[in-house]
C-alpha cells in the first residue's frame, strides 16, 4: 500500500501529547499504537485517539505497536512525499521511500488491555462555545500550588493558586472534575472541543474531527470548592473603597516596572499610590528604582484620600488583560493591617486578587 508522507506526520503530531519521553516506567507509554482504524498513545496521564484517514491503511486493517520516537524520526526524514507500506510475516513493517528502506520491529505488548481501561463510551455531553474560553480565562501560568489546574462543579469553573481566584460561570451545566494546568494548556492546543464525558479517573474530549483527547483527572474531593466559591459569593461589591476602570497605560507601566520589582513572599510584587487623578506606578531593588504616574481615562467621582496598595505584577497584568473594570475591597486582617483586595469583573466571570503588605517580605 502506498501512504502520504504529510498526512501521517499529522496524526502523529497529533498523537504527540500522550507521548512519554522521559523515563518511562509505563509499558507503551513511549509507542504509537495502530488498532480498529486509528492510532492511540497513552501515558497513564494523557490518551490521544487519532482516526486513520489513509485510505490505504484503512483497507489494510493495519494492527501492532512501534517505539514513537525512532517511528517519527525516520517517519519525517524519508526522502518522497509517497511511502511503500508493507507488512511482513515476522512481525515488522517495512517501509520503501526513493532508495531508503526501513524496518521497523512491533512491539510485543498487550495494547488492547490498556486501551480498554480508557472505557470510552457513546454517553457524550455537548460542550457550548464558552468551553473553551473558560479554560482561556481561568488558566494560571506558572502555578505551583498544590492547588494548581482548573475545577469545574456544574456552572463554576475556578481556579487559584492561593493569592487569587479566577470563577468563570457557564452557560451549561458539567459534571464536577479537577483537571491539571499541563492537561488544560494541550486542550486549549487542540482549539474545537464538542464533546465530553467522563468515565471512571479519566474526563474524555471529541473534537469535530473525532480526535479523542483524555486526560486523567484530579482528586476532585480535595478541592475546597465551597470555601472559596464562599469568598467570591460574599464579597460585598457596594461596600468597595473604590469602583473604577484600570487606564489602558498601566499595564505597559507594570511591565517596566517589573524590572525593579520587590520580592515578597516569592511574588514580583510592584506599588500602586492611587489617587483621584491618577495611579503612581513605582518599585525598588538595590539596581535601581522606578516610578510612572498613569492618569486615569474617565474621571473619579467619589472622593477618597491616597491609598498604597502592592500588588503581584504578573498577576495583575494578567486579569487586567480580561478587564479594566475593578472594585478594591476590604480583605483579611494580618500582622495587624487590613489587607485590600482587587475584585475584577466581566458579564462572565469574576476575579479575586490578594494584595500584599511589605511586612511579609
Amino acid at each position: 500500500m502506498i501512504i502520504q508522507k504529510k498526512e501521517l506526520l499529522e496524526s502523529l503530531k497529533a498523537c504527540m501529547p500522550g507521548i512519554e519521553t522521559g523515563s518511562v516506567t509505563l509499558q507503551g507509554a513511549d509507542t504509537f499504537v495502530f488498532h480498529d482504524g486509528k492510532i492511540f498513545t497513552y501515558n497513564d496521564s494523557v490518551s490521544v485517539t487519532i482516526p486513520i484517514k489513509n485510505e490505504s491503511l484503512l483497507e489494510e486493517g493495519l494492527e501492532g505497536c512501534v517505539k514513537a520516537e525512532e517511528f517519527f524520526k525516520i517517519i519525517s526524514k524519508l526522502p518522497a512525499d509517497e511511502i511503500k507500506f508493507l507488512v511482513t510475516e515476522n512481525n515488522t513493517w517495512l517501509l520503501k521511500c526513493g532508495k531508503a528502506k526501513v524496518e521497523m520491529n512491533l512491539l510485543d505488548f498487550d495494547f488492547e488491555s490498556r486501551l480498554k481501561n480508557l472505557n470510552v463510551g457513546d454517553d457524550w455531553i455537548d460542550l457550548d462555545d464558552d468551553f473553551i474560553s473558560a479554560m482561556n480565562v481561568c488558566r494560571m501560568s506558572g502555578n505551583k500550588s498544590q492547588l494548581s489546574g482548573i475545577y469545574f462543579n456544574g456552572k463554576d469553573v475556578l481556579s487559584t493558586d492561593g493569592n487569587q481566584v479566577n470563577l468563570y460561570m457557564l452557560k451549561s451545566e458539567l459534571p464536577v472534575f479537577w483537571v491539571s494546568d499541563n492537561s488544560i494548556n494541550e486542550l486549549l492546543k487542540l482549539g474545537d472541543l464538542k464533546k465530553m464525558q467522563i468515565s471512571g479517573s479519566w474526563v474524555h474530549f471529541q473534537t469535530d474531527n473525532e480526535v479523542i483527547f483524555s486526560v486523567k483527572t484530579l482528586n476532585s474531593d480535595s478541592y475546597p470548592y465551597d470555601k472559596l466559591k464562599k469568598i467570591i459569593d460574599s464579597t460585598d461589591l457596594k461596600k468597595s473603597e473604590l469602583h473604577a476602570n484600570f487606564p489602558k497605560e498601566l499595564s505597559s507601566a507594570i511591565d517596566r516596572a517589573i524590572s525593579f520589582s520587590m520580592n515578597v513572599l516569592e511574588h514580583p510584587v510592584v506599588r500602586l499610590i492611587i489617587s483621584k487623578d491618577k495611579i503612581e506606578v513605582s518599585s525598588e531593588r538595590s539596581s535601581g528604582k522606578y516610578n510612572e504616574k498613569v492618569a486615569w481615562e474617565k474621571e473619579i467621582e467619589s472622593e477618597f484620600e491616597p491609598f498604597i496598595i502592592y500588588v503581584d505584577a504578573q498577576m495583575i497584568q494578567s486579569i487586567s488583560q480580561k478587564t479594566a473594570e475593578f472594585y478594591l475591597v476590604k480583605g483579611p486582617i494580618r500582622n495587624g493591617k487590613a489587607i485590600p483586595r482587587m475584585f475584577f469583573v466581566t458579564e462572565s466571570s469574576k476575579h479575586l486578587i490578594c494584595t500584599f503588605d511589605l511586612d511579609e517580605e
